[in-house]
């Protein structure tokens, strides 16, 4: 078992963490290894292999929508996927030739749409793999971590893998009502995320979604490449589909990452509507950088971003995209000696809130923005409401 740490930010709060490329970790009941796409369905669809670690021999796993869970690898608790140490192009889990139907969970539990391997019961791992996306309109992701666990927290690992070819590469998520007060821990670990071009095509996505209010997420990242995506990293606590989802939180550690190539490097919103009657009030969303790179985003920028030139980071506390109220909503970003540079428009572009209809997205929403070392260097753009909010209570403010 490895040990939790306490990590510290802004505000004297403290959430159990684990350290990059470990956490909650349970040591494997027993090994099993396997060399073929049945082989590997049978043993992450056999109840009595919980808590196994599942060994891939080098080769091509071609996913079956005739297997069960219609072809997706779903982990069971505490179940944990290993490739070829040191060689994750050597062992390939391809996604690409699964209908679209294969990405609607049952009862469309605990959301309508998923990934071609689930994670999230309990503590799951995957390393040294490659995993290739799928194109169809219902594979939300390649890699998602939406299997709801009675437990709490829940836990995940993913490192050193090539993720490619989906909308989604790694989704990060408490999705819908079920989710509601979960606790999700993710450590994503020396990956490489590219070529996710798919629809919105986003790298990594890390949201509180769809009604899981009460919801929090610590992710931990270092040393990822994330490249050639429409948008490297985005993070949101989404109500969408009329669905709140309040007071839920998001904590970002990045080291050593690069967000590089991409349309978008950072696309951060601490609370974003999508809805039209119902709010998304009382969010937080706390990104920190330490030695990471967010450069050269000059690529395609996703279908459902207005903004013609939203720059390396693109940035607020609230957004209303239909008009629907975004209030009392906090984002923080602290960037430590990490390089801003030659991205689309301004290097940093930063709201307190912004709506895309004629009137103010909500009130008391408030976004800081932290710059040290090399990271004061970047170009930025601040506006602290968008339109006009007369109060005032909407606000930005930066520190160099």
């Amino acid at each position: 078992m490895i040990s939790s740490i306490i990590l510290v930010i802004t505000g004297c709060q403290k959430f159990n963490w684990f350290p990059p490329g470990g956490g909650h970790e349970v040591p494997p009941v027993k090994k099993i290894n396997v060399s073929t796409a049945a082989q590997l369905y049978a043993a992450v669809n056999d109840a009595t292999n919980t808590g196994a670690l599942i060994i891939l021999a080098p080769g091509t796993y071609l996913l079956d929508a005739t297997q069960p869970n219609a072809g997706r690898i779903e982990l069971l608790e505490n179940m944990e996927l290993q490739g070829q140490p040191g060689h994750a192009e050597k062992v390939i889990i391809d996604a690409s030739v699964l209908p679209g139907t294969s990405f609607v969970p049952p009862l469309n539990f605990p959301a309508a749409k998923t990934g071609a391997i689930r994670m999230g019961r309990g503590f799951n791992s995957l390393e040294w793999v490659t995993v290739k996306g799928n194109a169809t309109a219902q594979a939300l992701s390649v890699i998602d971590a939406d299997l709801i666990w009675t437990g709490s927290p829940s836990s995940i690992r993913i490192a050193n893998c090539i993720v490619t070819g989906g909308r989604i590469g790694i989704d990060v998520r408490n999705a819908g009502v079920a989710s509601a007060g979960r606790i999700l821990e993710a450590a994503l670990t020396a990956n490489e995320i590219t070529e996710d071009t798919v629809q919105q095509g986003q790298g990594i996505e890390i949201q509180n979604a769809n009604g899981a209010t009460g919801a929090s997420i610590l992710a931990s990242l270092r040393d990822n490449y994330v490249h050639g995506n429409k948008v490297a990293l985005r993070a949101f606590n989404n109500n969408a589909n009329n669905t709140p989802t309040d007071s839920s939180s998001i904590v970002i550690q990045s080291t050593n990452d690069r967000f590089d190539e991409n349309g978008i490097g950072l696309y951060l919103f601490a609370g974003l509507n999508q809805g039209t009657n119902t709010a998304a009030n009382g969010n937080s969303l706390s990104f920190e950088a330490h030695g990471s790179s967010v450069q050269n985003n000059l690529g395609i920028i996703p279908p459902d971003v207005t903004d013609p030139a939203p720059g390396g980071l693109y940035v607020a506390a609230a957004l209303s995209v239909n008009g629907a109220d975004v209030s009392n909503n906090k984002l923080a970003i602290n960037l430590y000696g990490t390089k801003i540079s030659n991205n689309n428009g301004s290097d940093i572009k930063a709201y307190g809130a912004l709506s895309f209809k004629s009137f103010p997205a909500g009130t008391g929403n408030t976004t800081e923005i932290h710059l040290d070392g090399i990271s004061k260097q970047a170009t930025i753009e601040t506006t602290a409401s968008l339109p006009a909010e007369p109060a005032g209570t909407n606000a930005i403010k930066v520190f160099k």
